[in-house]
């Protein structure tokens, strides 16, 4: 078995054994909620127009665009989360929007210059970038826009957090170093990623307290302070938590 395969099955497995399980945790209260509305701004308004949800996981993002207008068709290398995502659209009532099928970032069973959008969240760690990088540039229409947003692997506190939380993911994800995002970038006409989480990591505290609504303000609060730091001091928006990268055929 190569490399590629042997890291997609543990993937697969990982995810098909998450998606039978309802999530319940930090991500639930709006964690990313202000690099999600980024990423979101990005698309913009997607009426009728052809979208790639890569990686789709649960369907959460696959719905909501659906929802505002465009047509999906989401991905997903775990058969586990693609039947979720068919249930999710159909109890959304957008099943005639959403398109689901089992396949993995790396080979993309879609014609050249398909698709108006490609949409990623928390999907390019864990696979094979330059695979990935040549079938995103490749299924995107010139002109097209691709929006992920991914996790970062300079702060050394989070990787501590990382280590010592490794039922939280797959041993073969990778969160992404500036390099990466240079190299992902390099085939696109445009690119650009902004940062997101630093002080405002220190919301976590109210985790272990249970305190909803404590967090999330926190989290506002500091995540403001970060983006006026982050424009005042730009070196230290690697150390964030995620970042979300815009690309432009």
């Amino acid at each position: 078995m190569s490399a590629t395969r042997a890291r997609q099955q543990i993937e697969r497995t990982h995810h098909d054994r998450v998606a039978s399980h309802e999530r319940h945790d930090f991500y639930t209260w709006g964690a990313l909620a202000a690099a999600d509305a980024h990423a979101y701004s990005l698309i913009g308004q997607p009426v009728g127009r052809l979208m790639l949800d890569l990686g789709c996981g649960r369907g959460d993002h696959a719905v909501c665009f659906a929802q505002s207008g465009a047509y999906v068709v989401a991905v997903d290398l775990s058969g586990g989360m693609v039947a979720v995502t068919q249930r999710r659209a159909i109890e959304a009532g957008v099943s005639d929007r959403v398109a689901v099928q089992q396949m993995s970032a790396e080979s993309l069973g879609f014609a050249d210059a398909t698709f108006d959008y490609v949409f990623g969240h928390s999907v390019l760690h864990h696979t094979d970038l330059a695979a990935t990088r040549r079938e995103v540039y490749r299924v995107l229409k010139p002109g097209g826009r691709a929006v992920f947003l991914e996790p970062l692997d300079h702060n050394p506190l989070l990787n501590l957090f990382r280590r010592l939380t490794p039922w939280r993911r797959t041993p073969t994800e990778k969160p992404l170093s500036m390099a990466d995002l240079h190299f992902f970038a390099e085939l696109f006409a445009y690119s650009s990623h902004r940062e997101f989480y630093l002080l405002a990591l220190g919301a976590f505290l109210f985790v272990p307290l249970n305190n909803r609504a404590l967090f999330q303000r926190t989290l506002h609060l500091l995540n403001a302070v970060d983006q006026r730091m982050f424009r005042l001091v730009p070196g230290l928006r690697r150390y964030a938590w995620v970042t979300v990268l815009e690309l432009r055929r």
